[in-house]
């Protein structure tokens, strides 16, 4: 459980993010990035750390290293039903994809809410929104040029 103080604070560092640096992306998964927490062991959202050669990310070429998620697409599960108890376990009748924030949020929460997006639910790809950072850097410009010739 994180404080009230603690989730201010990282809220406030995003909302510090100005409009012009924020940009979305919808990639096909796998994405093909590598995030690392901002704060190790503190639920404050994670940061590009490195994007996979050749994967969607790096071929769509808008992700830099260092950018900040501040929000991703994810499946929330609802409409409890009574079509089928097993084990007191409940059964999911709908759901619907939702852009959550993710700058207050634990690595394994936002690798989960990513992870939604599945075929399972009939999606093929992520809605992603970031913020350039002062640690962002262009990874260089060779990418699928380099490795179609």
């Amino acid at each position: 459980m994180i404080s009230l103080r603690h989730a201010i604070s990282c809220l406030l560092l995003a909302a510090a993010t100005p409009a012009s640096a924020r940009y979305r992306v919808r990639l096909r998964t796998p994405l093909g990035i590598a995030f690392e927490e901002v704060e190790p062991g503190k639920a404050c959202g994670v940061v590009v750390a490195d994007l996979v050669d050749g994967g969607n990310a790096e071929d769509d070429g808008r992700i830099w290293v260092g950018d900040r998620l501040l929000s991703t697409s994810a499946v929330v599960l609802g409409g409890d039903s009574a079509l089928l108890t097993v084990g007191g376990g409940r059964q999911f009748t709908n759901w619907k994809r939702e852009l959550i924030p993710a700058t207050a949020m634990g690595f394994d929460e936002i690798m989960a809410a990513i992870g939604s997006n599945s075929g399972r639910f009939g999606y093929v790809d992520c809605l992603l929104e970031l913020a350039r950072t002062d640690s962002s850097v262009p990874r260089p410009a060779q990418s699928g040029a380099a490795r179609a010739a």
